[in-house]
């Protein structure tokens, strides 16, 4: 159930592409969205890209941060976040400017860079300040870096955002609040098809990790038939394993019943296995 890898490891990233799309979609601010970005031949990635097309403004705490190329790097509940994570970051910022197909292609003064982490990473931070940079919370959960940085930087600590705002960034972490999951899904109220895979994106990880909370939603039937498409792909196969385990259950009883009524007209126990079990 939900968005898992084959090893059963929770896939953060592409609920986190969601969440982007799903904040900053409804803006209508022109912007190309590029999922792991590749910087050159070798496989150095970032996790995603925002290149602004227009001269439009966001006036969000996070967005108005942004320039026209935008760096993002989203630290999962599972990852840590550390000093050195810090500064990969500005030198993936800094690999992108400098692949540019042209000289200045990419100019300094239009590149940021944003983390996200769903807690405080307080030893980063102390790190940060005691290599004389200066952090400041401009806004309850945006923290933006000041001092000798190359690169303009915000690191988003999404546990300590606005109460009702950003619902589709805190729907990624464990323990998320009922209605922040519930302002995520009536975004998916429109019917867009777009936005309903956005929404289905963070909602992938939200319910492996939220999965009581999810299933007080779905049994409180508050949601309209736009948001329960959300959940179709979900509730088909909830549906096909309950009964692929009933017909399990039931075939493992009858093997059973079988092999006990051989075993009590006195056949060996390894026929008698044999031929209930297989």
């Amino acid at each position: 159930m939900g968005s898992k890898n084959e090893v059963g490891k929770v896939e953060y990233h592409y609920g986190f592409y969601g969440a982007v799309h799903a904040e900053y979609e409804p803006t209508h601010v022109q912007m190309e969205y590029l999922q792991e970005h590749e910087l050159g031949d070798e496989p150095v990635r970032m996790d995603m890209l925002i290149i602004k097309r227009d001269s439009a403004v966001l006036v969000d705490p996070i967005g108005s941060f942004f320039r026209t190329h935008n760096v993002l790097e989203y630290k999962s509940p599972e990852d840590r976040l550390s000093i050195d994570d810090f500064y990969k970051t500005q030198g993936y910022a800094l690999l992108y400017k400098g692949l540019g197909k042209r000289v200045n292609e990419i100019p300094l003064e239009e590149l940021t860079v944003s983390i996200f982490r769903h807690s405080y990473p307080r030893e980063m931070f102390r790190s940060l300040e005691q290599s004389g940079l200066h952090v400041s919370e401009d806004t309850p959960g945006v923290y933006r870096i000041a001092g000798m940085l190359n690169v303009p930087t915000q690191v988003v600590v999404t546990s300590r955002l606005p109460k009702g705002e950003y619902s589709a960034f805190k729907a990624l972490a464990k323990d998320a609040a009922k209605e922040d999951i519930i302002k995520l899904l009536e975004l998916a109220e429109s019917g867009d098809p777009q936005m309903i895979n956005y929404v289905q994106a963070v909602m992938q990880v939200s319910i492996v990790v939220n999965e009581q909370t999810i299933t007080e939603i779905k049994e409180a039937g508050i949601m309209p038939e736009a948001v329960r498409r959300v959940f179709k792909e979900e509730f088909q196969k909830e549906r096909a394993e309950g009964r692929a385990e009933g017909r399990a259950e039931g075939r493992a009883e009858q093997a059973k019943e079988f092999y006990d009524r051989l075993i009590a007209d006195n056949m060996p126990e390894e026929k008698a296995r044999a031929l209930a079990f297989g």
